[in-house]
Formats: structure tokens, C-alpha cells, sequence
């Protein structure tokens, strides 16, 4: 088979016998790790298309990070790692609730955290499927690398990848013993501690590596009691000690580990077993109250100073006439976390392999959310949610002479189980009051879904090749609601949602065709055309039998093109990509819905398809190192969003635009390597994030909307002559700006109350780090 020289990059990687390219892959890893001042810039290696390529070969709008990567750009999760990729937005607590992530990709995902409706980026680890929003803030746990694939990966990375897939790479385990240690402390009392150690137990055979990782800090929201802070105790006073807080929102509390096996009984033949888990006791998410109705405050102002992180929060829900029925509500998001997953690869002959993924995860989260965070009750929900699923993937890639392909087969089976209280007094008396609607819930959720595709490149000349691939998919989701008054009777307005079940079936062909050409050395021009989907389903949080509603798949058509570069001896990379897409049966979730209501004003949170549209764009990627010291980072996404029809029974109009998806967002980052006069260096970062302002609502309500926001990010690293030991000085949000990354308000009968999710304010922190 004919390659030019930058074709045979994937073709050389994936011949090799593994347990060579396991010691190979460590060792491009550790002298990228070695070179603080590298002479070119490092070569990702990225699996995005079955196989072992450079990012820069790969006909794909990536942004790959390594962990060298990540670390400079001070990224502990996959909120901050998302953050440096052109129009991907990452929101934290979105729809209101801890340990829920919004992810975003070119204007298409999920910000809804129930299970039931399903994420529309995808979530790996270790190439296994994540599907579910519950603790998707991954924390970055010993990571190799982290790609963020933009755009329909309906035929590449699957289930629900319609708006992209973002993937996370643990460092394996290799031959040389060896790990790190580091530790620091902060403002916000933070204390942290991670490491990891590679432990070989059988030359040749059987490697260990273990990591784990531990951050405490305070919360940066002050829970206040009401009549201390305002001198009004007519509500009475919870207050406990001299001062007037009571408690804080946002602190965070996480440990977690994770245990790699690699055994490579022959030089073709390797497994890898990985186990993971996660203890999440963080506080709950920082709220603060944006807007109020004087129907429900009774004259009082719960709202707190604009830039003041302080709110009245009291976590006692009130059902409004039935005091000796009040229910407290956690004050915590305690989230358990585990998997475990096997990884088997066999080289079956010199042109084919065999490769089978199997995992299993579970997690288990309760939290509590008021669309107040006041002493008043308005509305109040406590759920726990429980997830268990297992995923299996069989791969087969080959090389023809003529091609590179891959045939496979993708199974997953979920069960989860939605359960709570909700108490919904309403906004119209003071209080809370006018609506007094109670339920307790219990609601199984089950999930089938099934497909096989094959994907092929075929080299058409020494410069150009075509990319064909094919994806079908069976889905299956079956509901069960239950709703009960708080005796746990049959509720006496909802008796009719008592063991009622609805379903959803259906499936769905993707394709996606690509054609690349070599313009020179190291100038990729790519044009490709692919689809994506993600299943329908049936509305999760009816509150009456009404609101049982299907809704159908949404779907995209998208056409992209795309230059990659690497210039000026490798020390330029340059990556352009440009896109059209056709959105069609776009699925939002509603907070009003009178049309399938049994009366106006009632509550509603409802899955619907709000209509189509179409998405334009413009993605920039560039790194530059003119020097051997200076190193030059950017990133430019720029995104217009138009429906092109709305159902008119959902309230948006076509002047609207989607949730949580800014038009512009760049990013800018700066370093500059000092050599020290007896060994060493010393290296200031400087990193700027601009990301425009966006709604967090179907219906573009003034209430729901986002505002711009820029950050500023330092980090000052020293590093020894032989890069054993380092310490970093770092600060966030520099310049202290008060902003919001999401946001749960509810303008609307019977509410009339909202929150948003304020960001961090400025932090300083240190770190030691030892290498051995």
C-alpha cells in the first residue's frame, strides 16, 4: 500500500507488535515530559478513528490535550480541559443540580440531568461509554491525554455523539518502574494531594499502575440566616453561633483512585483491567437568587448584593399549610461513583485485530434544589438517582492493501431508578403558596441500545484518500412513573400516573464520507459530509397524565471543511475547520407548557422536540513556538444558530436561539521558559478565556440569560535540572470577576423565582510535585 510520508504515521503505530508499541508509546511519553523546552511541538497520538494516528492526519475537528498539556494550562477536570476547544461549552450545574454537567458542542447537547434523556455529546473513559450527566466533571486523574472530538461522531463514537464526543485516556501502566507525588494548599482552605506509581510485577508480562487523588476546599457561598443579616425576625432565626452564616454552598470534597492491570502474556496479545471509583461529599452547587415576585416574598428582599456571594438558603422545605410535615433537604451531593472495565487486544495475523471493550459503571447521587434559595418555599426538590449499565464492544480492523478498516459490534443496557420529593406551594401567597402540590416519585428507567458499523479508509493516490463509514442503531427506552402523595398513597390529582409506562423505540443509519488531501508535507485539506443521532424517548417528569408526551429523535446533517497544518519545522500547528449543519426534531427541555397542560400556569419540566434549525461556524486552533523558550497557544469558535421551524405550542419563537451555546469563545495563552544559572527553569503561563454571553432557557427569557464573561489564569512553575521535583504557583480568575456559568429560574406561574450558579472568585494555591 502507497502512503506519503505523513500517511505512514498510522500505519507504522498499528503494525507494531504491542508490547513494543506499549514501550514505545512510554517512551514518546516520558521525553515528551522530559522536554520542558522542546525544539518542535509534541506529536499527539489520538485513537479517533479505530486507530493509532497523529491528531494532525486525522480528517476530524479534534482538540487533543496531553497531560503535559493539561497540567500547564492548570485543567484538574474536564470542565477546565473542555474549556480550551473552540465552541464546546461545559456548565457546571446546569438544570439546577450539583454534579451535573451541561456539555455543548457546536450548539447541540444536553443540559437536563434525569437519565432518561440522554447526553448529546458523548462521554468515555478509557474508550468506554458514560451515559449519563451524573458526574460527568470528571476529575483528571492521572490522564494521558483528552480528546475533544467536534461535530456528528454518529459513526465513529456512537450512542448519542450527535453534537461530538469528548474522550479520557488514563495513563497505562509500562515496563519502568516509576511515578510522582504532588501536594498543595490554597485559598478556601483548599488541601489536595495526588499521585501515581508504575509498579512492573512481571518482566515482560504483567504491569501495575495506581493513582489516586484528594482536593478539600471551603465553599465560596455564604448561606446567611435571613433575620440576622437583615434584622427582621419575624420568620424566626436559624442562626448558631455569633455571626449570621449558617452554612456555604460550593465547597468541594473528592477522592478518588483508580487500579490499571496490563498483562501482555505474548507480543501480540495484550489486556488491560482498570477499576475506578469516585466519593464525591462536595456541598451543594453556589446559588444565588436573581429575580423575585413580591406574590410570594410578602415584601421582603431575599435577593443579596449584586457581586455578593451570599444567599438565604435554609434547606427546610415548607409544604404551605401542613407545618408539622416539613422536610429537611440535603445541604451536600454526595455522589458514588465505580467502574470497572476490561480492554482485550489480540493481533490476529499481520493485518488484523481484534479488540474487545467491556465495562461496567454504577453511581448513586441524591440532591436537593430550590428554585428560591430563601427561607420561603416555592419550589423544592429532593432526588436520588440511581444508575447501573453495561457496555460491550467487539472491533475487527484490518488492512486490505487497498484499505483500512474496521467492522464492530456496540451493546449497552441501563437501569436506573429516579426517586424523590418535590413540594410545590407555588409563588402566588406569601411564603410560598397558591398551587400546594406534593408528590413523592419513584420512576424505573430502562434502556436498550444496539448497533454495528464498519469504517474504511481507502488510498486513492499517494495524496489523497476517502473515508466511508456506516453506523446502525437500535434503540429501546422504557418509563415507569409513579406518583404518591407524601402518606404514599395514591396521589389524589395524579392516581392515573401509578405504575403507568411509556415507551420508546426506534432506529437510525449514519453515515459519514470524507475526502483528504495532502497539499504539501504538512498541509491536510479535508472535506467531509456526516450525520448524527440521538434517540427519542418519552417526557421523564410528567406532573400530570397530560404531560405524558413522546418525543421523536432529533437528527443532524453536516457538512464540513478543514485545513491542519504544521509549519516552520514543526514548531506551527494551524488548524481551520468550517461547518453547515441541518438540526432537525431539536429536543429541549420546556419549564412552561400550557399546551399540554391540563390548566395554565400549571408546572411543568418538560422533553419535547422544539423544532429545526441551522448552525454555521468557524473553528481556529493554533500553537506556536517561535523559540525554544516562548510558546504561543490560541483558540477561536465562532457559531450562529437560527431555527428554521418551531412547533408554536412550546412558546419559542424563531428569533430564539439554543441553550447554553455562546456565538464566540476564545481562548489565549502565553508561556515563557527561563533557564536557571545552575540548572533549571522557571515558567510564568498567562491564559485569557473570553466566552460570549448565552440563555439557559428554550424560551429566551431576559431571566435566563447569561452574560459575557472574561478570565484571566497565571501559573508560575519551577522546575529542577533533572525535573524530579517542581512547584507551581497558581491563581484563577484573576481579576475577581463575578459571573455565572448556569443558571434555573422559572419566570412563569407558579414560581416566579430564579437562581443562578455563580463561578469561583479569585483562588491562589501552590503545589510540590516529586517525580521518581
Amino acid at each position: 500500500m502507497r502512503h506519503s510520508k505523513g500517511y505512514r504515521v498510522s500505519g507504522r503505530v498499528r503494525r507494531l507488535p504491542i508490547a513494543a508499541a506499549v514501550s514505545h508509546a512510554l517512551l514518546l511519553g516520558a521525553n515528551a515530559h522530559a522536554q520542558d523546552e522542546p525544539s518542535a511541538l509534541e506529536e499527539i497520538i489520538v485513537t479517533a478513528q479505530f486507530r493509532t494516528q497523529s491528531a494532525q492526519e486525522t480528517p476530524i475537528a479534534i482538540s487533543a490535550l496531553s497531560g503535559d498539556m493539561l497540567e500547564r494550562r492548570n485543567a484538574t477536570d474536564v470542565a477546565h480541559a473542555s474549556s480550551f476547544a473552540p465552541n464546546v461549552q461545559l456548565s457546571r450545574g446546569a438544570g439546577g443540580f450539583g454534579q451535573m454537567a451541561g456539555v455543548f458542542i457546536r450548539g447541540v447537547g444536553q443540559a437536563d440531568p434525569h437519565f432518561a434523556v440522554e447526553p448529546g455529546v458523548g462521554m468515555y473513559v478509557d474508550d468506554v461509554y458514560y451515559g449519563v450527566l451524573t458526574g460527568a466533571v470528571f476529575e483528571l486523574l492521572d490522564t494521558d491525554r483528552v480528546e475533544i472530538l467536534r461535530g456528528p461522531q454518529g459513526t465513529l463514537a456512537g450512542k448519542n455523539s450527535i453534537g461530538g464526543a469528548i474522550k479520557l485516556f488514563s495513563t497505562r501502566p509500562g515496563p519502568e518502574a516509576g511515578g510522582y507525588a504532588e501536594a498543595g494548599f490554597g485559598s478556601f482552605d483548599r488541601i489536595m494531594a495526588r499521585g501515581a506509581a508504575n509498579l512492573p510485577l512481571v518482566e515482560d508480562k504483567l504491569y501495575a499502575r495506581i493513582a489516586a487523588a484528594a482536593i478539600d476546599r471551603d465553599g465560596y457561598v455564604d448561606r446567611l440566616d435571613y433575620a440576622c443579616a437583615t434584622g427582621n425576625t419575624a420568620g424566626g432565626t436559624q442562626r448558631l453561633r455569633e455571626d449570621c452564616i449558617i452554612g456555604s454552598e460550593g465547597g468541594q470534597d473528592v477522592t478518588t483512585a483508580r487500579a490499571t492491570l496490563l498483562w501482555t502474556p505474548g507480543d501480540r496479545v495484550e489486556n488491560t483491567l482498570i477499576v475506578d471509583a469516585t466519593e464525591d461529599r462536595s456541598e451543594n452547587p453556589a446559588s444565588k437568587l436573581q429575580f423575585q415576585s413580591p406574590l410570594w416574598t410578602g415584601g421582603a428582599n431575599y435577593i443579596t448584593g449584586p457581586e455578593s456571594y451570599t444567599n438565604y438558603e435554609t434547606y427546610l422545605s415548607q409544604p404551605t399549610g401542613t407545618p408539622t410535615d416539613a422536610f429537611a433537604m440535603p445541604d451536600t451531593t454526595p455522589l458514588d461513583s465505580r467502574g470497572i472495565s476490561n480492554l482485550l487486544r489480540a493481533e490476529l495475523g499481520d493485518s488484523l485485530t481484534l479488540e474487545s471493550i467491556t465495562g461496567y459503571r454504577e453511581s448513586r447521587v441524591p440532591f436537593s434544589n430550590g428554585v428560591d434559595a430563601s427561607p420561603a418555599t416555592v419550589l423544592d426538590q429532593y432526588w436520588r438517582l440511581t444508575h447501573e449499565q453495561w457496555t460491550q464492544e467487539v472491533r475487527v480492523s484490518g488492512d486490505t492493501g487497498l484499505a483500512d478498516w474496521t467492522v464492530g459490534l456496540f451493546f449497552y443496557d441501563a437501569d436506573g431508578v429516579s426517586e424523590g420529593r418535590v413540594n410545590i406551594p407555588g409563588g402566588l401567597a406569601p411564603g410560598g403558596g397558591g398551587l400546594d402540590l406534593e408528590i413523592l416519585f419513584r420512576d424505573p428507567v430502562k434502556t436498550e441500545s444496539k448497533s454495528v458499523y464498519a469504517h474504511a479508509v481507502f488510498d486513492v493516490t499517494d495524496r489523497t484518500r476517502i473515508t466511508a463509514a456506516v453506523r446502525y442503531t437500535d434503540d429501546l427506552k422504557r418509563f415507569t412513573f409513579n406518583r404518591w402523595d407524601f402518606n404514599g398513597d395514591p396521589h389524589p390529582l395524579l392516581g392515573a400516573l401509578v405504575n403507568f409506562t411509556g415507551e420508546y423505540s426506534g432506529d437510525r443509519t449514519d453515515y459519514r464520507v470524507v475526502l483528504d488531501f495532502r497539499a504539501a508535507e504538512r498541509v491536510l485539506l479535508y472535506g467531509q459530509v456526516s450525520t448524527g443521532y440521538k434517540g427519542g424517548g418519552v417526557n421523564p417528569r410528567p406532573f400530570f397524565v397530560s404531560q405524558v408526551q413522546q418525543y421523536d429523535p432529533e437528527t443532524l446533517d453536516a457538512f464540513e471543511i478543514g485545513l491542519k497544518t504544521h509549519l516552520a519545522g514543526d514548531r506551527l500547528r494551524f488548524n481551520v475547520a468550517a461547518f453547515a449543519n441541518s438540526y432537525d426534531e431539536v429536543q429541549l427541555t420546556l419549564l412552561s407548557c400550557d399546551a399540554f397542560s391540563p390548566f395554565p400556569g400549571a408546572p411543568c419540566t418538560m422533553s419535547a422536540n422544539v423544532g429545526d434549525a441551522e448552525i454555521q461556524g468557524v473553528e481556529v486552533e493554533l500553537e506556536y513556538l517561535p523559540n525554544d523558550h516562548l510558546r504561543i497557544d490560541a483558540a477561536l469558535g465562532v457559531l450562529d444558530f437560527q431555527y428554521e421551524r418551531v412547533d408554536p405550542r412550546t412558546g419559542i419563537t424563531p428569533d430564539m436561539t439554543t441553550v447554553y451555546t455562546p456565538d464566540e469563545k476564545l481562548t489565549i495563552g502565553l508561556q515563557y521558559a527561563f533557564d536557571l544559572p545552575h540548572g533549571g527553569s522557571l515558567t510564568p503561563r498567562l491564559d485569557y478565556a473570553y466566552r460570549s454571553e448565552f440563555y439557559t432557557d428554550a424560551i429566551n427569557a431576559p431571566t435566563s440569560f447569561i452574560d459575557d464573561v472574561s478570565l484571566v489564569s497565571f501559573r508560575l512553575q519551577w522546575a529542577s535540572p533533572n525535573d524530579d521535583w517542581s512547584a507551581a504557583l497558581i491563581g484563577t480568575n484573576l481579576t475577581d470577576e463575578f459571573y455565572y456559568e448556569s443558571q434555573f429560574g422559572r419566570p412563569f406561574p407558579p414560581y416566579f423565582a430564579g437562581t443562578g450558579r455563580p463561578g469561583w472568585p479569585r483562588e491562589w494555591y501552590v503545589t510540590l510535585r516529586r517525580a521518581f
